[in-house]
């Protein structure tokens, strides 16, 4: 970071922040020193599943200052995206409620047959065989392939649950397709939209999250600084567009790894 000035900070959620229904330890600190110094916040998370209402609540009640205007879910992004691009036309879902709420609201032609121009894949704890297939034929009928975000689990204290990424992976084998379009993180369509929001460079901006393929990613190929909380084991990648500028191993090492980084550039 040298002496770039750090304006805005964009933190992951689940397995950062949070484990299910506690704050990380350190997080309720640190999130105080980031406010403290009058940086900006924004709280990104791939998880579909609940309303960025909702996330605010969960924050709040676990002591972790947030506001409506600072979360951004992944199904927000792509209920957006869907609605500014006519050109995806119907779109059939394997997703939850929360999905077809955002959708909905954003006038996205959602239908429930194989005859979509568009197959959405997000996390569903309600995916059954039947949508598997409807998804199969549509993609196999030439629909586009579309993703809320590509994560394979979503973190909980028990071990995970299988997400989006698992669904993907197995239409992907079975279809021989690739997916074309991923709206959470990584994609850099989210980086410019937080960016835009916030209206600072890339460079004065800093991701913190706990995972290389995700969170880092969208830091490394936006150009925005990177921080890796480095929980388990788990090797540095060789790859350029996933290797941190700084490692931790806990949320509450941050403001200290921030505050020797940019020293007086803070704010």
């Amino acid at each position: 970071m040298g002496d770039k000035q750090i304006e805005a900070i964009i933190f992951d959620l689940d397995g950062t922040l949070y484990l299910g229904d506690h704050a990380i330890p350190g997080a309720v600190e640190t999130l105080k020193w980031v406010r403290d110094n009058h940086l900006q916040v924004r709280f990104v998370t791939n998880n579909p599943r609940f309303s960025r209402r909702f996330y605010m609540e969960k924050l709040n009640r676990l002591q972790l200052q947030a506001n409506l205007g600072e979360i951004v879910t992944s199904a927000q992004l792509t209920a957006k995206y869907l609605n500014e691009h006519a050109d995806y036309g119907s779109v059939y879902v394997i997703g939850e409620e929360q999905l077809h709420k955002e959708l909905a609201a954003a006038n996205v032609d959602v239908v429930e047959h194989s005859q979509a121009d568009t197959v959405l894949i997000s996390f569903d704890t309600t995916v059954t065989y039947e949508k598997l297939m409807n998804a199969y034929h549509a993609l196999k009928n030439g629909a586009h392939f579309i993703a809320t975000n590509p994560d394979a689990v979503c973190p909980t204290p028990d071990g995970g649950l299988v997400d989006a990424g698992a669904i993907i992976a197995a239409l992907e084998t079975a279809t021989g397709r690739k997916l074309e379009k991923v709206f959470g993180k990584p994609s850099k369509l989210l980086a410019e939209l937080l960016i835009d929001q916030m209206q600072v460079t890339p460079q004065s901006c800093v991701v913190v999250g706990d995972r290389l393929n995700t969170d880092i990613q969208l830091g490394k190929q936006a150009k925005l600084q990177t921080v890796w909380i480095r929980a388990h084991e788990e090797a540095i990648p060789k790859e350029t567009n996933r290797q941190p500028d700084f490692i931790i191993k806990t949320i509450k090492e941050l403001p200290d790894v921030l505050a020797k980084a940019v020293g007086a550039g803070i704010g």
